[in-house]
Parts: structure tokens; sequence; C-alpha cells
């Protein structure tokens, strides 16, 4: 995935990327039947071959290295992370944070539908940051910039979800994002930051679920 820094991007090509990406992210908000799921998955998908060609898929999708143990540091500081930025958001900013409407009412067979999803915040996420990396130069203080914004936007994303708590969403969900980012630096691949994302959500889904019985 890192090739993809430095590698030929059609920039004609990015306005295009954005614009799908955006596309996908109301595709889901408003809950279209049927494609909603996939639809940030299906941008991303897109996004990389008209950015990158067939070369953005294979390299974005690589085998994961390190996976073991960059998974498990990747899953542990993230949830590292968002426990610092409860504390930040609830002990010094005041503000209570919301709860996330998808994880009402949550199944077992429900978390099955969630894994679309959660491959399209991965991609959008990924096509961000590689769009931002690749036009500053594919430089460390490039991708640097290219996982702070893609991050924020990341968080920002979930606005509308949390009620717009903004503490929210850059303190707690923004922060634990970041190592799902990293973990896939790390390993250079999306898979492994997918997986990281996959069972953080799924162990406090599951939790409700079975506190709810």
């Amino acid at each position: 995935m890192k090739q993809l820094f430095t590698a030929k991007m059609s920039k004609p090509a990015v306005p295009i990327a954005l614009i799908l990406l955006f596309a996908g992210f109301l595709t889901l908000s408003f809950s279209i039947p049927f494609i909603s799921p996939f639809a940030i998955a299906i941008a991303g998908f897109i996004s990389l071959y008209i950015l990158f060609g067939k070369t953005g898929i294979t390299y974005t999708f690589s085998k994961p290295k390190k996976l073991v143990s960059t998974y498990f540091l990747g899953l542990l500081g993230a949830f590292i992370f968002a426990g610092v930025g409860i504390f930040i958001t609830t002990m010094l900013l005041g503000s209570s944070p919301n709860s996330n409407p998808v994880a009402e009412g949550m199944t077992l067979f429900g978390l099955l539908r969630t894994i679309p999803m959660l491959l399209g915040e991965e991609l959008i996420t990924i096509v961000l940051l590689l769009i931002i990396t690749n036009l500053l130069g594919g430089t460390r203080k490039a991708l640097a910039i290219g996982i702070i914004v893609s991050t924020l936007i990341f968080g920002f994303l979930h606005l509308p979800t949390y009620d717009w708590n903004f503490a929210q969403v850059i303190f707690i969900i923004a922060a634990a994002r970041i190592p799902f980012t990293l973990a896939s630096l790390r390993s250079d691949s999306l898979y492994t930051g997918l997986f990281i994302h996959i069972t953080y959500d799924w162990i406090g889904f599951i939790i409700l679920i079975i506190s709810h019985h």
C-alpha cells in the first residue's frame, strides 16, 4: 500500500473519487434499500481503480506483514486512545458521549451486516490518505498531514450518528481511528486495519447484546 504514496496517480480522477466517496456516504446515511451497506465500499474500490488502476486495489489489499503483532498492538491502541478520549470528553470538557443508534437493537445477525460498512469506512479513510499523501509528494510530512486530515474527516462523518457532538467525534471516534490507520501502514495492507476495526466495534456491540438479555 505504501507504494501508492509515490505511484503515478490520475490527478483528474481525484475530484471524481471524492464525489464517489461522498455519494457512497450519502447512500449509507439515507439507508437506501439493499445498496446502502455496500455503498462506501463500492465507491472506495472504484476510486482506487480510477486513481491508480489495478495496482491501487492490489497494493491496498496486499498480504499483511507482521499481522499478528500489529493486530494486537492496534486493537490495544484503539481502546487506549478511546479511553483517553472519553476522559478528555467527559472529565475535562464536560460533554456526555451519545450512544450509537446502530448499536441499539443490534443482533448477532446484524453484526454480519456491519462488515461491508466497516470495510467502506476503512476504504474512505485510506483513499483520502492516499490522495493527500500522493498529492503532497509522498514524504513523511505529507503522510503525517494525510493521517491527520483523513482521521478528522472520518470523525466528522460520524457527526450525524452522534448527534453532532464534536468533542465525541474528535476525541473518541477519530482518536480510536488512528491505530487502525497506523496498523494498516505498519502491515502495508488495509486488511489489518479492517480486522482491528471489526473486532473493536464488535466487542462493543456484543457487550450491548449480552447486557440487553
